[in-house]
């Protein structure tokens, strides 16, 4: 690791291969020349990778703390990662976990929200419909910035009354904070409809209900690996059928989001890593540049981040190859920067 200091950046500015120059310079980006900065190793610049569907505090499927958050986000650092939301933690544990200079940004939605019987029970406190609006608007004063609730989860019917959904929405809005919202079967369209502002997972999307969501920027994280991984050999027949339709219709929609300017976002849930999830994406019909984009300025710009711009903080990594030929390139930054900061 090195202070912060200044630096040139390579001569190719990906995603979209800008020849233009760029420097850091107390720990931000300049357009203006900056005399003897070194230049970072490696032919192309990309913006630092976002998790935009991350769980730091859950490792190997059992519920942890603050520490192994901490933990998790210097891995994803040292991977590249800079950007990451949190969009569920046990016992809000993200919300206790102090971020200095040396890890990634992190915006966290502190507790999942949902019913009693309407999640796993060893990672959440049950909210009933009438503590929505207070636990929501509690997780916001702690530090949130985002809110997550579980819409539905093993039946398509919501787990919230729609009208005590939408007052949580506009609640946490008027707060300023915005609204994630696991959803897995056909009742999406009713919360696209309520406001929510992302959807996740989205198995059941449709195109018209894509539609409402490129007009209203409302984004979505598939979450590809969570649902491409292969089932147990001896899994229920009825798992495999459902999981094969929900495949089909990943394969279906996505192309389809691309085509109608729905930000997609790169999410890794607690499975694989970004790298693996802009693979899964290209695999099931997004393009490689949209794809590209989904873990770098498509993520950023609907998170409210800046890219490889000037007077933006410098979040950077580089490399000696050409990501949009080969996504494994990712695996291998030659150089991580975190606002000016060279870690790698």
């Amino acid at each position: 690791m090195t202070d912060a200091g200044a630096w040139q950046l390579p001569p190719v500015l990906l995603p979209d291969g800008e020849e233009r120059p760029l420097w850091i310079r107390d720990g931000a980006f300049t357009a203006e020349r900056v005399p003897r900065a070194p230049l970072l190793p490696g032919r192309f610049a990309l913006p630092g990778l976002v998790d935009a569907h991350a769980h730091i505090t859950v490792a190997n499927g059992e519920p942890a703390d603050a520490a192994t958050g901490a933990r998790n986000l210097l891995r994803l650092r040292d991977e590249g990662v800079l950007l990451v939301r949190d969009v569920g933690s046990p016992q809000s544990a993200t919300l206790d976990l102090e971020t200095g200079s040396e890890l990634p940004t992190l915006l966290a939605a502190g507790r999942w929200h949902a019913p009693e019987g309407r999640f796993y029970e060893r990672y959440h406190r049950p909210v009933p419909a009438e503590a929505l609006v207070p636990s929501a608007l509690t997780e916001l004063a702690r530090g949130a910035t985002w809110i997550k609730v579980i819409a539905d989860w093993t039946t398509s019917e919501l787990s919230y009354p729609i009208d005590a959904l939408r007052a949580m929405i506009e609640r946490v809005h008027a707060a300023g904070g915005r609204v994630a919202a696991h959803t897995q079967w056909q009742g999406v369209s009713e919360l696209v409809y309520a406001g929510i502002d992302s959807v996740e997972h989205g198995c059941r999307l449709d195109e018209a209900t894509l539609g409402v969501m490129a007009e209203r920027r409302i984004a979505w994280t598939p979450t590809m690996s969570a649902f491409a991984r292969p089932l147990a050999a001896d899994a229920r027949p009825d798992l495999v059928e459902r999981r094969e339709a929900v495949l089909a219709n990943y394969r279906t929609m996505l192309p389809t989001a691309e085509r109608l300017g729905v930000a997609v976002l790169a999410g890794t849930d607690t499975i694989g890593t970004v790298v693996d999830e802009i693979r899964s994406l290209i695999e099931f019909g997004l393009s490689p540049r949209a794809a590209l984009r989904a873990a770098t300025t498509t993520a950023r710009e609907f998170l409210g981040r800046a890219s490889l711009e000037a007077g933006g903080p410098a979040d950077v990594i580089t490399f000696e190859d050409d990501p949009r030929e080969d996504p494994d390139v990712l695996r291998w930054p030659v150089a991580v920067v975190l606002g000016g900061r060279r870690f790698a």
